[in-house]
């Protein structure tokens, strides 16, 4: 078994990695843009808009971390995809998108905040369950 934290650590650090490489790097950018215009437009912590209940959606951001824990535990070598691997990731993307869904939904007031965070969030995602799908397929480019 590989060790799991040098292995979640690499991995980890490839998916953010990927994230600031051209074309990525782009869109990257632009999330990250329309966050910080949305914050100064819209102010969401500060308007009456803002419930408690909306902080619980930032449990989103945990998926990112939980894929790249599916692919450094269940990482293969061999020629044999780790099926398991594989549906506990894009169970963990379909979880996300979901989480993503709703918090568009419930924010009504700050669409344009919840959207952009939502994006970032699955754009995290995105790049995590890059490096997931090679680790858990074994086939690396």
């Amino acid at each position: 078994m590989w060790p799991f934290f040098p292995t979640f650590c690499r991995h980890l650090l490839w998916s953010l990695e990927i994230l600031y490489y051209p074309p990525f790097v782009l869109a990257t950018l632009v999330i990250i843009g329309s966050i910080v215009a949305s914050v100064l437009i819209q102010r969401p912590f500060a308007k009456e808009v803002w419930k408690q209940r909306y902080s619980v959606v930032f449990v989103q951001f945990l998926c990112f971390p939980a894929v790249i824990a599916v692919a450094a535990t269940g990482r293969v070598d061999g020629p044999e995809p780790n099926d398991w691997g594989l549906r506990a990731a894009d169970l963990l993307s379909l979880i996300s998108l979901g989480l993503g869904i709703y918090w568009i939904w419930i924010m009504k007031g700050l669409p344009w905040y919840a959207t952009s965070v939502t994006l970032l969030q699955l754009w995290l995602l995105a790049a995590a369950n890059f490096i997931a799908g090679m680790a858990l397929t074994g086939r690396w480019l």
